[in-house]
């Protein structure tokens, strides 16, 4: 998943309620999203969201496309950019949900504590940048000798992994990466940054290398 675009509700005549044609989108909340959704066949698929399995069927009429499962259903379509952009029938509040579908990871599990990184990426925010992660989740992220305290987690998402981390220079407050391949000395992957508040976060190839 990319991220989620979420539509928060809004007092009216003191009841919370939600806007039914779209007119509060301006007022969405936007943030990376976590979860990896496989599919397997024509029909088949299935989701992990951090250790939490889930089976889908898939139902697809060529325009629209379903995934049913025993607590969900998702249904949407592909956007013009590629993404598979769904809506589930149980989120309490208006949530959309957009999928990149060219992400091909091996098996990349890794302790992170106790290591450190050097980062390179095309969105510019991992340039010249060191990422140490310290034991207990902390996160001293550094550049020009000098390094912000932080913190970060890492997820299971079936046999594969993704980091999470926060930073004072992402305002929304946290960045996902996806990681793909586990070289021993190099990490390569796939991020999401909430680089402005409000706005669709930044993908970005990532390569972090062993220093």
């Amino acid at each position: 998943m990319a991220y989620i675009k979420a539509i928060p509700p809004e007092m009216d005549m003191g009841q919370l309620k939600y806007s039914e044609d779209g007119s509060s989108d301006e007022k969405a909340f936007v943030e990376p999203g976590l979860m990896l959704l496989t599919v397997l066949s024509d029909s088949k698929a299935e989701s992990f969201y951090s250790d939490v399995k889930e089976s889908w069927t898939i139902k697809n009429d060529g325009a629209k496309v379903r995934f049913e499962s025993l607590q969900d259903t998702l249904y949407g379509t592909v956007n013009k950019e590629g993404m598979m952009v769904l809506k589930s029938t149980i989120d309490e509040n208006p949530t959309t949900e957009y999928f990149f579908a060219h992400y091909s990871p091996e098996t990349p599990s890794i302790g992170l504590p106790n290591t450190s990184w050097a980062a390179n990426g095309n969105s510019g925010f991992f340039e010249n940048k060191t990422f140490e992660f310290r034991p207990k989740g902390e996160l001293f992220i550094w550049e020009n000798g000098r390094h912000e305290k932080r913190e970060f987690y890492t997820h299971k998402l079936g046999d594969f992994m993704a980091i999470e981390f926060s930073s004072e220079v992402l305002t929304s407050g946290f960045g996902i990466i996806y990681l793909e391949k586990n070289e021993g000395q190099k990490l390569t992957g796939v991020s999401f940054l909430s680089l402005e508040e409000g706005a669709i976060p930044v993908k970005s190839q990532v390569t972090f290398t062993k220093k």
